[in-house]
């Protein structure tokens, strides 16, 4: 199943599934999370990651920061079965950030993936006022 693939009915129905869940538990997150399938397709997104320009249908691999870095992690947590991460020290005008890959439990084609230090400094901001 690529980009251009349409979904079958069984495929649309759990995507459906998968993105009402998403956003029920995702939306309020205050940095970008999406919901993708294996074949890096953005299935959901929630509002930060919309401000940050991800959109549903887009390849989350294109214009990826981690992914020019060598970074990316989807294939590691398909072939361990478990939550991967990758932390990017701090350097020159860089914050510190951690991307997480996280497999679905029931659905070992899609995935969640998001970052933390994406779009808040944590250090200019420890807790929320």
């Amino acid at each position: 199943m690529n980009e251009e693939t349409p979904l079958s009915p069984e495929h649309e129905q759990i995507e459906k599934k998968l993105s009402e869940a998403f956003h029920l538990m995702c939306d309020g997150f205050p940095e970008p999370m999406q919901l993708c399938h294996k074949t890096h397709r953005i299935v959901a997104v929630n509002p930060a990651a919309e401000k940050y320009g991800r959109v549903p249908g887009a390849n989350c691999a294109r214009n990826c920061p981690s992914l020019k870095a060598g970074l990316c992690r989807r294939l590691l947590m398909t072939q361990k079965n478990r939550t991967t991460w990758f932390h990017l020290p701090a350097e020159g005008e860089r914050r510190a950030s951690t991307a997480y890959w996280i497999q679905i439990d029931g659905y070992p084609d899609y995935y969640l993936h998001f970052g933390v230090g994406i779009t808040i400094d944590y250090e200019a901001n420890p807790t929320e006022d």
